[in-house]
């Protein structure tokens, strides 16, 4: 039986943290039509990117993983993700969607795997929106293989396959799939019930997209997986209570207990 387990980073004591996060109205009218489904495949440059640039370590309790500092990559960039990097935009919906940043809560829900999750080679993942894919790379780190989705295309090829090759080198190959587009088309692309886990973190801060996370949660996951969601309530670019309105969403449909 699926069930979805979900925790809250409590809001931020000291509000001035987000005062440069834009609003969400601010990057609505920024919308085009989503991006279609692509299969982007490691090749040799992204290993040779994560060996050129500047790289930071999440050192957890006892693994460590190895990650791109931000900041690095948008002169690589093109097209609208590279205008909204230059407008120093977090999130412009069906757009460019934050892959470029690491949030916080994919650090806590990478603490939270390494903690709770019983996890080895037999285990299949999926990480949901994976931007930098700390989340998904600990899981891979514990011997997990994974297939990483993000909106763009761009973040899988400057920040997460780099940082797969930065982790376990050649096996990225082998053991991990990296899927760019909407959600929308990715259910009509994905394998049905082989997730024993699926992944998603600060995702879900717009209400038209909840029906096709949905989609690929029932689709994609094992009838024994389970499903973990993390958020910031206090994120300016949340629409008012929008947490809790996927939540909703997903009891209604038999996603959550």
């Amino acid at each position: 039986m699926s069930f979805s387990f979900k925790f809250d980073v409590p809001d931020a004591e000291d509000d001035a943290s987000n005062q440069d996060e834009p609003a969400y109205s601010e990057c609505k009218q920024l919308t085009k039509s989503v991006t279609p489904y692509e299969e982007v495949v490691p090749r040799q440059e992204h290993e040779d990117l994560h060996e050129s640039l500047e790289k930071s370590v999440l050192d957890l309790m006892s693994i460590k993983v190895t990650f791109l500092v931000g900041g690095q990559m948008e002169r690589l960039l093109r097209g609208e993700v590279l205008e909204a990097a230059e407008g120093n935009l977090d999130i412009v919906p069906s757009v460019y969607e934050g892959g470029m940043k690491v949030w916080e809560c994919s650090i806590d829900l990478a603490e939270y795997i390494e903690n709770h999750l019983d996890i080895d080679e037999e285990t299949k993942v999926l990480e949901l929106g994976c931007g930098a894919g700390l989340p998904g790379l600990l899981a891979c780190l514990k011997g997990a293989s994974v297939d990483f989705q993000d909106y763009n295309k761009e973040v899988l090829e400057l920040i997460t396959i780099p940082n797969a090759f930065s982790n376990i080198g050649a096996r990225v190959k082998k053991r991990c799939h990296f899927f760019a587009g909407d959600w929308s088309a990715l259910v009509d692309n994905i394998t049905p019930g082989i997730y024993d886990f699926i992944l998603t973190s600060e995702t879900i801060y717009n209400t038209t997209s909840y029906q096709s996370l949905i989609a690929v949660l029932k689709k994609a996951i094992k009838p024994t997986g389970t499903k973990i969601e993390t958020g910031r309530k206090d994120r300016k670019i949340l629409k008012h209570d929008s947490f809790q309105q996927c939540q909703n969403s997903l009891v209604a449909t038999g996603n959550a207990t």
